[in-house]
């Protein structure tokens, strides 16, 4: 069995450019600080952010995939190197 630390409730205060995402969560609270947060010192392996749907975090997202900083699975749970 393969276990997994998770936590799949986090929000996101500020994106990188600045731009107010969660009004009550901390501004520290930015996905590239989450994640290696999650990464680094927590070692949880799956992070769900609530406000991912938000346009500023989806291109914080897509920032981190494209310089190589985070992978994502395909739907047969292999790495996507971009």
């Amino acid at each position: 069995m393969y276990e997994v630390f998770a936590d799949l409730h986090i929000h996101i205060g500020r994106a990188q450019n600045n731009k107010p995402i969660k009004i009550t969560a901390a501004r520290s609270l930015n996905f590239e600080n989450i994640a290696k947060e999650c990464a680094e010192r927590k070692g949880i392996n799956i992070a769900g952010i609530i406000d991912c749907a938000s346009p500023y975090v989806i291109e914080d997202i897509e920032a981190f995939l494209k310089n190589g900083e985070a992978m994502e699975l395909d739907e047969r749970r292999n790495y996507i190197q971009r």
